[in-house]
């Protein structure tokens, strides 16, 4: 299961008494055993983290120690020990406007090819020095600055290690759409983020997860091979799916938590762990897959 930011928590608590109600919940070292020996794996589960937000560490780690539950976070040294933010941090509260307008002079589109689609899907189909070149841009239009940094910083992420519940693995550098990037880049953002990370904590990197995470779109036969020469031994995608005996080390599904409004009371938040990726079928009825979305996005980019 895959969080990112959790900021209400007394839900966040509500939750994992009703996954630990449900399920064993394993560590990170536990699923990759399990998966190994291709064991039956129904009724365990393993929660991770994406970004390191702040809000892990004021937050979910206390609630984390207090239920005594082993998680693992997933973040870019870059962002860690530069104290800077990710790219859809900073873009987040952008003026759609004014990021469409930029976007169409920057891409040389017509507003009107771009308007049914949001920026931050555009964005998922652009490589990443692309997307600095245009938030550049916004600030100079919009002298709004750089944000005040979201994330955690090296002494609290080395502490969250050091309390023996957290495993941390790479996330990237920049979190580009890795299937966006030329051999080069992409290779550079896997082997860099794990080099680096190993150097700021001092020991070997043996997880990965990949930013956004969608096989087939976000990541593929480049990007495993890639991780295998870099050591990494496990890594984890987004795909809605449950794990099962026959899950594949290097494409472990995570699904997240719809919210919709719930609050701490609410008891369907057992509901959506019972239904488990049925769920997010039944949500998706009629809408288009992200897949598609993203086609449309770059049959318009390439004209």
């Amino acid at each position: 299961m895959i969080f990112h930011k959790e900021e209400n928590g007394q839900l966040f608590e509500k939750i994992i008494i009703a996954l630990k109600a449900r399920y064993k919940l394993l560590s990170l070292e536990q699923l990759e055993e399990l998966l190994i020996s291709k064991k039956e794996i129904k009724n365990n589960c393993h929660i991770s983290f994406d970004d390191g937000d702040r809000s892990f560490y004021n937050i979910t780690f206390p609630l984390l120690k207090k239920h005594n539950i082993p998680v693992s976070l997933f973040v870019s040294p870059d962002i860690i020990s530069t104290n800077t933010n990710f790219w859809f941090q900073e873009t987040g509260d952008y003026n759609e406007e004014i990021l469409k307008s930029i976007l169409s002079k920057y891409l040389d589109i017509p507003a009107a090819k771009l308007n049914e689609f949001s920026s931050q899907s555009i964005f998922k189909c652009l490589q990443v020095k692309d997307i600095k070149n245009v938030i550049e841009l916004y600030r100079q239009q919009t002298d709004c600055g750089k944000k005040a940094p979201q994330n955690m910083n090296l002494e609290q992420l080395k502490e969250l290690e050091a309390s023996g519940l957290i495993t941390i693995g790479a996330h990237t550098i920049s979190h580009p759409i890795l299937k966006n990037e030329s051999d080069e880049n992409c290779f550079y953002e896997i082997a860099g983020s794990i080099k680096a990370l190993e150097k700021l904590l001092g020991h070997r990197i043996r997880y990965f997860a990949y930013p956004n995470g969608r096989p087939g779109i976000d990541f593929g036969e480049r990007e495993i091979s890639y991780l295998q020469q870099n050591g990494i031994t496990m890594a984890f995608s987004s795909e809605l799916n449950t794990l099962s005996a026959g899950t594949e080390l290097f494409s472990v599904p995570r699904m997240g938590f719809a919210r919709m409004g719930l609050v701490p009371s609410n008891p369907l938040i057992a509901f959506r762990l019972n239904a488990g990726k049925r769920w997010f079928d039944i949500r998706s009825i009629g809408k288009p897959t992200e897949k598609e979305i993203r086609e449309r996005i770059k049959r318009v980019l390439a004209g």
